[in-house]
């Protein structure tokens, strides 16, 4: 197949040709053949025929009187034949009574047989309308193929001259029909040579091919004028791109200058990073250092006698507050180490009810003095406290995480409304939390980014921050919702 295609329309047109005179030559001479052979096997079907007939009327008398000699006599005469090759009579009993040549064999079937090679007529002989043997005739048909032989001689000088003739004759009329195609193919590779669109092919007619060499002569045209605009705009073009190449090599140069600031800027902003990473590090190890008095003296003080039950409650709180202080300055610590991705979790199975529980005393005094409701649920379920809803996670992290959001939800809400805190069980548990408030647009895109905060007067934007690092570090999700009409939600959906 590729073979066929990469040949030339000349090829192709002239191995058609010649095929197509060829099969049909062949064709011819098979029909011819078979005619040939077809007539000889019948005019020697009919002739044998005649003569078993005469024979077996001869031989009539030889049985009645049991002369073979006279039957031997009569079969003689079939030799004036030389395509019979063997001769017999038969009795009516089966027994041989008289044979010529090699005698062919008795059955009972009467007719002519002709095979591709030989034919045999066994022929009933009758006297009185009764059956008194059968004469038996095997003769060669060998010459039919001398026949065909001979005529396929003769035959065969016919075909080639009619062969000869209609591939000249095809020859003549290929050339004339490939003539306009192969102008067209020489104007082509002319002009894409000396791209000269001037140049045209000569034919006239009114044929299919003629109609091909008018729209070929047409695309030229166009072509011609299309390359003509094209060169009165090639000076324009070839100044545009001068002017956009230089004003691309001044924004190169511009941007090479850009990149070597931006780099003094980001070597002066790592600096700054570290000092403040340093300050920061001695900034936490003065504040522990100082805590330590704030949370030992309430415990000295929590050991004496004689203090009252509002007394010792003040007290515990201010340990409270101490130890708070603590893990704010530990969650800096954390929240560093989640940055650079070197934090060790501690995980394991935490009640969410009994945390939540005791950050809800923990909050008491914010939520007095603020006025808030926080109302907790579990399933679409009040919680009592005696419920259980445990994941998988580090306590410390967990626990400041939630503290962090339930702080900015109560801060976030005004004097009377409720903050709703929410457990759902599922195969991914989620805790939310819900405020009516929502959230600025200004800092939406941007709610969990570092150092985010809008109208707190005492805020760092660290909260959210620290919330979305303790979920990336357990692996779980979290996403807020904000809308004027159902306030702001967070919900963080833990790992399996």
């Amino acid at each position: 197949m590729k073979q066929w295609q990469s040949l030339s329309l000349d090829r192709k047109l002239r191995l058609i040709i010649l095929g197509t005179i060829l099969m049909a030559l062949v064709l011819s001479q098979a029909m011819n053949i078979f005619t040939v052979i077809h007539g000889y096997r019948q005019e020697f079907k009919q002739r044998l025929e005649g003569t078993s007939k005469l024979l077996a009327a001869a031989s009539v008398a030889a049985l009645d009187f049991n002369d073979p000699q006279a039957a031997n006599e009569n079969l003689a005469s079939l030799k004036l034949m030389p395509e019979i090759t063997g001769a017999a009579i038969y009795r009516a009993d089966g027994s041989l009574f008289a044979s010529l040549g090699t005698a062919p064999e008795h059955h009972q079937h009467m007719g002519t047989v002709m095979t591709m090679t030989d034919c045999e007529i066994h022929r009933p002989i009758l006297s009185d309308s009764e059956p008194a043997g059968e004469l038996v005739i095997h003769a060669s048909l060998e010459g039919q193929w001398n026949i065909v032989a001979s005529d396929a001689i003769l035959s065969l000088t016919t075909l080639v001259g009619i062969f000869l003739l209609s591939s000249f004759v095809g020859s003549l009329l290929r050339r004339r029909m490939l003539a306009p195609l192969k102008e067209i193919t020489t104007v082509v590779s002319d002009i894409s040579q000396s791209q000269d669109y001037s140049r045209r092919v000569q034919h006239h007619s009114s044929d299919e091919i003629g109609t091909l060499v008018n729209e070929f002569n047409a695309m030229l045209d166009e072509i011609g004028k299309r390359d003509q605009w094209l060169q009165s705009h090639q000076e324009v073009l070839e100044e545009t791109v001068k002017r956009r190449t230089k004003m691309l090599s001044e924004k190169k140069q511009e941007l090479q200058t850009r990149n070597m600031q931006l780099q003094v800027e980001i070597r002066e902003r790592e600096k700054a990073e570290m000092i403040r990473e340093e300050v920061e590090r001695l900034s936490r190890h003065d504040l522990k250092s100082s805590l330590t008095l704030v949370i030992g003296y309430p415990e000295l003080l929590l050991g004496t006698e004689g203090l009252t039950e509002e007394q010792r409650r003040y007290i515990k709180r201010i340990e409270s507050a101490g130890y708070r202080m603590l893990d704010m300055i530990r969650n800096h610590l954390d929240m560093f180490k989640m940055e650079k991705g070197i934090y060790s979790l501690s995980n394991n199975y935490l009640d969410m009810v009994e945390l939540l529980c005791a950050l809800e005393e923990e909050f008491a005094p914010l939520l007095n003095s603020t006025q808030v409701t926080l109302d907790m649920s579990l399933d679409g379920k009040n919680i009592s406290g005696i419920e259980e809803f445990s994941i998988l996670g580090d306590d410390t992290l967990i626990r400041a995480m939630i503290r962090n959001l339930i702080q900015n939800a109560v801060e976030a809400s005004d004097k009377g409304e409720t903050v709703s805190v929410y457990l759902r069980s599922g195969v991914r548990k989620r805790l939310t939390i819900q405020n009516p408030g929502e959230v600025p647009k200004e800092i939406q895109p941007r709610f969990f980014e570092k150092y985010t905060t809008q109208g707190k007067e005492h805020g760092t934007g660290l909260g959210t921050y620290f919330a979305a690092l303790v979920a990336q570090t357990h692996r779980a999700s979290i996403a807020m919702k904000t809308d004027p009409k159902n306030g702001t939600s967070v919900t963080v959906t833990f790992a399996e």
